[in-house]
Parts: C-alpha cells; structure tokens; sequence
C-alpha cells in the first residue's frame, strides 16, 4: 500500500490548495509542501508548480494522481472483501441511457441467473459521468457507447453496433433511394445531450461531412431515448440512434431506417473497467458472454 505522502498528494491533486489540503487532512500547510517536495525527490519527478496564487498540477503529476486514485479504490474493495468475506457480495455499475435499453438488462440478467451477487446495482447516466464513476470507484465497471482514453482503463468490445438515421414512416425521407447530409439538413434534428455518447458520435459522423448542428433547420436536444423514438414517429424530425434501441418501432412499421449515401456506421459497445482490477477476470468473462449473446 502506498504511504501517506501518495495520499498528501491525491488531495493537493483535487483541491489544488495547500491551504484546503490541510484542512482535509488536518495537518499543517508546511507539513503539505514537505510531503509533497519529499515526494518528488523521491521520485525524480515534479508534479506541482506553484506561483501564487495559482497552483498546477503537471501532466506527470495527473498521470500519478489518477493511478493512485485507482490503487486506492481497488485496494479498498479487497481489503473490504478480506475483511467482510461472508458480507453478500455487491456490484455497481454504471451504463449510458441507449445502452440500459438493451444490453444493461442482458447483464443483469445473466448476472442473476449466475447467482453470485445479494446486490446488483445499475445506474443509468452519460458517458462521460459513467466514467468519472469508475475513477471514483462509485461504480465497479461501465457499459458504454462513447469515445474514450483507451490508455487509463482496461475494456471489452462486446458488440458492433449499427448507427443508423431514422425517420418516421411517412416522413418524405423514408422512400428516397439514398439519403445525404443536404436532404437531412431540411428537417429539425432531434439529438441527445451534451455529455452522451450518441452525441459525441453524430457529430464525428456530420464533422467528417463538414457540417455542424446549427445547420439543420432546428435542433431538438432529447435526454431520453424513448423520448426520442416518440417524436420521430410522430414525424418531428429526424435522429440517429442504436439500431437496436428502435429495433422494436422499426419491425412495427413506425420508424423507417435511412438508406445513408454514406453507408451504415458500426460504433464499437464497451465493457470498461479499472486498470488492475481484482474483478478484471470477470469482466473478461461477461464482455465475452455479451459478444456471443445478441439476443
């Protein structure tokens, strides 16, 4: 385990003051800068610069922070389960609102019928809170669809899915032969908020064409998928989203899918967890059962 100067550090890291720093770990400031100078000796490395009143963190010192972040969160969980081994076993994890519409439920699923946690806790959220909940350790693991640093954690591809435009049935883009960015710029977009991976991929998919929101006719922003799908098939514009999150309103005839000019996008789906995890082996076994359950 890491001693308390690793600690010091973690907390100078998130408040960026000597002063709350102190405060948080009732210690003097001048014992806060003689860990943290401690530190870097012994390291070789500087992780602060200071010149008041402004305090940086330097790239090596967040690298350091956000591994001592994950050693802290993971050693906690197994000395918890050591302490506590007969405790019924608890798992959280967070998942992105398109995703708890059809592969959350799949895992939870298979997690009871395997019978090895009292508790399963799921929260639905963006991406990008699903993964500060992993750093923070409120969550074990995360279902997720959008962009990520690949190098801070560890991940399982557990689907390609198709990202497809949609319309509702009667809409005048549902029988055209191939459907552009100029015909879809016509008609109010209707588009998750700022934060969801759907988003973060609807706008690569228009930058790559060279065109922005504000160019659409009007844009209706949505935080609920199941939101969205209603107002497409009541022809209030039209929306990109997971095939299999309108694969329902599709096969009842109420959303037609746009023959795209250029062609269907698969978006990798992913399992992301912790680097070192202790739970790591079973990760790998529900991101395998996942791939190889499409159902």
């Amino acid at each position: 385990m890491l001693d308390n100067r690793y600690q010091t550090f973690l907390v100078l890291a998130t408040t960026k003051s000597y002063t709350q720093t102190a405060q948080q770990l009732y210690i003097t400031q001048p014992a806060v800068s003689q860990q943290i100078k401690s530190l870097e000796g012994e390291l070789g490395v500087t992780l602060v610069t200071y010149q008041r009143p402004h305090l940086t963190i330097t790239p090596a010192g967040r690298e350091l922070a956000d591994l001592i972040q994950r050693v802290q969160v993971q050693t906690d969980k197994v000395l918890d389960h050591l302490k506590h081994p007969r405790t019924p076993k608890r798992l959280t994890f967070s998942t992105t609102l398109s995703l708890s519409e059809f592969l959350a439920p799949q895992l939870i699923r298979h997690l009871q019928l395997a019978g090895s946690y009292q508790e399963i806790t799921c929260r639905v959220t963006n991406t990008q809170a699903a993964l500060r909940a992993l750093t923070t350790g409120e969550s074990d693991f995360a279902l997720i669809e959008g962009n990520f640093d690949k190098s801070q954690y560890d991940y399982q591809v557990v689907r390609q899915e198709p990202f497809v435009g949609v319309v509702a049935a009667n809409h005048p883009l549902a029988d055209l032969p191939t459907v552009g960015w100029p015909d879809l710029l016509k008609y109010p977009l209707i588009v998750r908020e700022v934060g969801s991976g759907s988003r973060e991929i609807l706008l690569h998919l228009a930058g790559a064409a060279n065109v922005s929101l504000a160019e659409f006719s009007q844009v209706i922003t949505v935080n609920n998928p199941t939101a969205i799908r209603e107002l497409v098939a009541q022809g209030s514009g039209v929306s990109f989203v997971y095939r299999s999150v309108a694969a329902t309103a599709i096969a009842r005839g109420d959303l037609r899918v746009l023959p795209l000019a250029a062609g269907q996008l698969n978006h990798d789906l992913d399992l992301v967890y912790p680097r070192d995890s202790y739970l790591a082996r079973d990760y790998r076994n529900w991101g395998a059962w996942l791939r190889g359950h499409q159902g």
